[in-house]
């Protein structure tokens, strides 16, 4: 689902609680990032406390080549 933060970015976060800590992480699209240019924001949010810590920024321009990294290193075979 997405939803909207306080600067009305639009965000979709996902619990990982299972992998041991009470947290999601949440991908932010940001009109204007750090480089006044539209990303994406990968961040952790802590459940307890809603607390976000800050995380990287990628440039728009590069999604598609994350998702397909993310993709080919989740394919590899675990050594």
């Amino acid at each position: 689902m997405i939803n909207q933060d306080s600067k009305r970015n639009d965000y979709i976060e996902t619990d990982v609680s299972k992998i041991g800590r009470d947290e999601s992480i949440r991908v932010t699209l940001v009109e204007e990032g750090y480089t006044g240019e539209p990303c994406l924001r990968i961040q952790i949010r802590k459940h307890e406390g809603g607390r976000v810590y800050m995380g990287p920024e990628i440039p728009v321009e590069y999604a598609q080549n994350i998702i397909q990294s993310i993709r080919t290193l989740t394919n590899q075979e675990f050594r």
